[in-house]
């Protein structure tokens, strides 16, 4: 989620639910996504960031151009799209099923004689 510089070191939209906590920023070290939710519209970090980054540091400075709330779609509206992104798993969870139970049956059929041993005469 970093800006690029085909974008004018613009980032998209980010969204995260405060309190904030690490790892729940949307990609964003938490100083700078603790920084971004304080600023008011249109303000810039008064200091530059410091942020680790392997072995060295990076100094970031934001800028808020705008916010906008949160909407979470109602159930009715979100429907559709839950369906399509659980769809394909439970295709690949019922084909994982169904191969599985092959070859315990298979495992099971060819334990097993085919036909029964014959005594000699």
């Amino acid at each position: 989620m970093a800006p690029s510089k085909a974008a004018g070191g613009e980032m998209s939209w980010i969204s995260f639910k405060l309190p904030l906590e690490e790892g729940k920023t949307q990609g964003l070290p938490l100083p700078v996504a603790q920084a971004v939710a304080q600023l008011p519209v249109d303000a810039v970090t008064p200091a530059a960031i410091p942020v680790i980054q392997g072995s060295g540091t990076l100094y970031v400075v934001a800028k808020l151009d705008a916010k906008r709330p949160t909407v979470v779609p109602g159930f009715n509206q979100a429907r559709d799209t839950i369906r399509q992104q659980l769809q394909p798993l439970a295709v690949e969870k019922a084909s994982a099923q169904f191969v599985a139970g092959q070859l315990r049956t298979q495992r099971s059929s060819s334990s097993q004689p085919s036909c029964p041993a014959q005594q000699p005469a």
